[in-house]
């Protein structure tokens, strides 16, 4: 026995009207937005403009913040400025950048001190072939861009600080 499904036209019932049926449109312009930025909107406090050259700021793989500042060697706060017995024994001895890299990079092995002892919320490495101090971010990510702008110069600061006050030898 074949049954046959019974069809509006079947009974005499009135269809769709159209009211379902496909329509052509045409092709509608679309404003895309550019992609954001790879990474923050990083700024340095205006006194240490001197001491960066370039700030910029990516993610890495895990979503952390990386933020790479090339520093102005020539800027780096370093002297072997000594005080002999007497107050008028002084003398001022240069430190080279060779003296100045390996401490940074004895620094940098581990980054996680590194960057406690420059009181940044995070890993700090320096990359003696560009002259970059590269900060990494591990804290909370819901920081606003001006709270990590504040943090970064901070942490520049302390940066500076430190190789002010290192007794070179």
């Amino acid at each position: 026995m074949v049954t046959t499904k019974l069809r509006k036209r079947d009974t005499g019932e009135r269809g769709n009207l159209g009211q379902f049926a496909t329509a052509v449109r045409r092709d509608v312009a679309v404003q895309i937005p550019e992609s954001p930025a790879p990474g923050r909107e990083v700024a340095v406090s205006p006194g240490l403009h001197y001491l960066a050259e370039h700030v910029e700021s990516r993610f890495d793989a895990n979503g952390r913040t990386v933020v790479a500042i090339q520093i102005n060697r020539t800027q780096l706060p370093t002297s072997g400025y000594r005080q002999g017995i007497n107050p008028w024994d002084v003398h001022d001895d240069e430190v080279s950048d060779e003296q100045v890299d390996t401490y940074l990079e004895a620094c940098s092995d581990d980054p996680e001190a590194f960057g406690d002892d420059l009181g940044f919320p995070g890993e700090a490495r320096w990359i003696s072939a560009s002259s970059t101090l590269e900060l990494t971010h591990t804290g909370y990510e819901g920081v606003t861009d001006d709270e990590l702008s504040s943090t970064v110069s901070a942490t520049l600061g302390d940066f500076r600080n430190d190789l002010r006050l290192h007794e070179w030898k």
